[in-house]
């Protein structure tokens, strides 16, 4: 069926998409957790292997190919979300140490300016780490991926992404003894 695709059977190339929709449904929806932004998703993926059809070698597996198509079309519509309204206040909580007191909102206010440019400073691998795991809630599995690393490296480089932010924090927010 992979060669009639190639060969530019339009009902090879829709009964591979019918035959591969489910799993490539699941993979984005695990990423993207939305559903919308999911369907956006695999419709890319499939648009991209439409065109990169050509490309594939046959004798190999479709689904890896198409589910790394679908990672990297879910890591745009994560980039792309960054435009959007929602930001990272919204779930700030993930990331400051519970001893930091947010009880009064001009300190609320500052801790998040300040944490903003915190992630800001950060390398881009740390930062893009942050906000996969803090603002989108991706599991250290579904972010490695979607990055195509191992998940100890990940493990790392989040342990080291928080380590970062936290030093740089330190002198500019209000910190309460446990």
């Amino acid at each position: 069926m992979i060669a009639r695709a190639q060969a530019g059977e339009t009902v090879a190339f829709e009964l591979l998409v019918e035959m591969h929709r489910p799993a490539i449904l699941a993979h984005a929806s695990r990423i993207l957790r939305d559903s919308e932004d999911a369907q956006d998703a695999v419709q890319d993926t499939f648009l991209k292997a439409c065109r990169a059809i050509g490309n594939f070698k046959s004798g190999r597996p479709m689904l890896p190919w198409l589910m790394r198509i679908c990672s990297n079309c879910s890591v745009d519509i994560i980039r792309s979300r960054r435009n959007r309204s929602e930001n990272i206040e919204t779930y700030e909580h993930a990331l400051f140490d519970e001893r930091i007191d947010v009880a009064n909102d001009l300190e609320t206010s500052v801790a998040s300016d300040s944490l903003k440019a915190a992630i800001a400073r950060l390398p881009k691998r740390y930062r893009e780490i942050i906000l996969m795991r803090h603002y989108r809630h991706m599991d250290v599995n579904e972010i490695a991926e979607v990055l195509g690393k191992p998940e100890g490296t990940i493990k790392s480089w989040l342990f080291r992404a928080r380590a970062l932010l936290r030093k740089d924090l330190d002198g500019g927010l209000t910190v309460v003894s446990a």
